[in-house]
């Protein structure tokens, strides 16, 4: 990740080191292919996924917090 408002992450593959594309971040998230993006500049589209919520962590930690309560712990 870089820094100073650039936070583009990076990976490795067999070509080298590349940037990852938002429609890459947003898969991380959680985010289905079909989730369409803004028409926007490139740096909001990172901006927004990194401030975006994990759609399946939310999910799990619901589901988790549903049994606690039903079974009253």
């Amino acid at each position: 990740m870089g820094t100073g408002g650039h936070n583009v992450p990076l990976i490795k593959d067999r070509y080298g080191i590349r940037k990852l594309t938002p429609r890459e971040c947003i898969r991380f998230q959680g985010f289905p292919d079909t989730f369409k993006l803004p028409k926007i500049a490139r740096s909001h589209l990172y901006k927004q996924i990194g401030n975006s919520v994990s759609v399946p962590v939310i999910k799990r930690i619901a589901k988790e917090m549903k049994k606690c309560l039903k079974n009253g712990q």
